[in-house]
């Protein structure tokens, strides 16, 4: 049964991988779907070995699970099975947490493989840019459904580029100085990107950046920050010029790489830019919001939300240039508007208690690094359709199952140095 897991873990963390790297190119390939599948297999061939904890975090999880079959069996009275089953999987993904206890005895072995995803996602992600911008490769070639297979949400890509980042400090700072200033040059020239195409991703990694330095407790890490910031200037000496000799269209949002564009998106967070595109964005979401918020009020609504099945943009009568957008790009308010208050009361209550030990300093360095990780995950989800499909859920509740692992076992708490060099900066 060892190798059947360890067979298991390699797949897993394989087609993790392929999420990170090619986002919405493969978001209709049903490979975190077949991994859930192929999870219950692995789960029975090797129950006799399973074990986690219980608390209120798990239980929660676990109540949300059976419930949603009894949501399933409401939705397929009225809709077509298949819109009922993927309306599921937004609760559904969080049997991912549950199977990462599968791996109990083999945490090196995962944090191996995600280190190493981690610390080739910043130059991939460049390599990306070039192919959607220069090349004729993105909108020619289409492997799953009709998604062209280099199309990236750049609001994800900020989150898996907090991730890149906070390996760097924690796990590669052994390795050469000219590895981590090249890896640094290649996360601040994403970020860059990032910053001109998306607010969500922008702030999810400041964000999850500012916790993560507001809250780490030992003194070594602290050290290591500054004589990060110290190589700051030499990194923007290098980056600026770079970014500022980038010349690409528009993008279907009417959004582009370039000063300009950056400033618009930072100042149209805190009011209103001038950028006519992103303000009727920033309108769209708010007035379908309040509209969820309204009718969630009502006896219709209150207490079991509308269920599943529906396309939620057209049940709200919301326009919008998607003709089945299921989701009000607000992960919390898909909660809302489909189970009701109940439940996105408990849901909020599961964040919080997810999230208290972080804000109460109780956290070791790792555990503190998969908070902020979970943080800027939720951040994100709730400005973008992000958890409720699984190029955000896979890897966002493997995340939860990890930082469950380390809380119940930790006895093997922290990952292994994959560094061969030695030398910080």
């Amino acid at each position: 049964m060892e190798v059947v897991k360890k067979l298991y873990l390699q797949i897993y963390f394989f087609v993790m991988a392929l999420y990170v790297f090619f986002n919405k190119g493969i978001a209709y390939s049903f490979l975190a779907e077949a991994m859930w599948a192929i999870g219950f297999i692995v789960l029975f061939l090797t129950r006799k070995k399973y074990a986690f904890g219980w608390d209120k975090r798990t239980k929660i999880l676990a109540f949300f699970l059976a419930i949603i079959v009894g949501y399933i069996g409401w939705g397929i009275r009225t809709y077509e099975l298949f819109d009922v089953i993927r309306d599921s999987f937004i609760i559904q993904y969080a049997w991912f947490a549950f199977f990462v206890f599968l791996f109990k005895d083999l945490r090196k072995e995962m944090w191996s493989y995600i280190i190493r995803i981690y610390t080739w996602f910043p130059f991939f992600a460049l390599l990306n840019f070039y192919i959607q911008n220069f090349t004729d490769f993105s909108e020619d070639f289409v492997l799953f459904g009709t998604v062209p297979f280099s199309l990236y949400k750049y609001g994800d890509m900020g989150v898996h580029l907090l991730i890149s980042s906070l390996v760097l400090m924690l796990y590669l700072n052994q390795r050469s100085i000219r590895f981590q200033i090249t890896l640094a040059v290649a996360i601040l020239m994403n970020l860059l990107i990032i910053t001109a195409y998306s607010r969500s991703g922008m702030l999810a990694y400041l964000i999850g950046i500012g916790l993560f330095v507001v809250y780490t407790k030992r003194q070594e890490m602290r050290d290591l920050i500054k004589q990060y910031l110290r190589y700051l200037p030499i990194i923007l000496l290098i980056v600026l010029p770079l970014y500022a000799s980038i010349k690409v269209k528009e993008n279907f949002q009417g959004r582009k790489v370039g000063m300009g564009q950056l400033i618009e998106n930072v100042t149209s967070i805190f009011g209103s830019g001038s950028d006519v595109t992103l303000e009727n964005n920033k309108i769209w979401r708010l007035v379908w919001w309040a509209n969820i918020l309204d009718y969630s009020t009502s006896p219709e609504f209150a207490l079991q939300g509308k269920g599943l099945g529906m396309s939620l943009a057209e049940s709200d009568i919301i326009s919008t240039d998607s003709e089945d957008l299921r989701s009000p790009h607000n992960f919390n308010l898909t909660i809302l508007a489909r189970f009701g208050w109940p439940l996105f009361l408990l849901w909020s209550y599961w964040l919080f208690c997810l999230f208290k030990p972080m804000f109460q300093r109780k956290l070791t360095d790792q555990q503190l690094m998969i908070s902020c990780v979970l943080f800027t995950f939720w951040l994100n989800g709730s400005f973008d359709v992000f958890l409720e499909g699984p190029m955000g859920a896979f890897p966002f509740w493997t995340w939860v199952g990890l930082y469950l692992l380390g809380d119940f076992f930790p006895e093997v708490l922290l990952a292994p140095n994959i560094s061969t060099r030695s030398g910080r900066p």
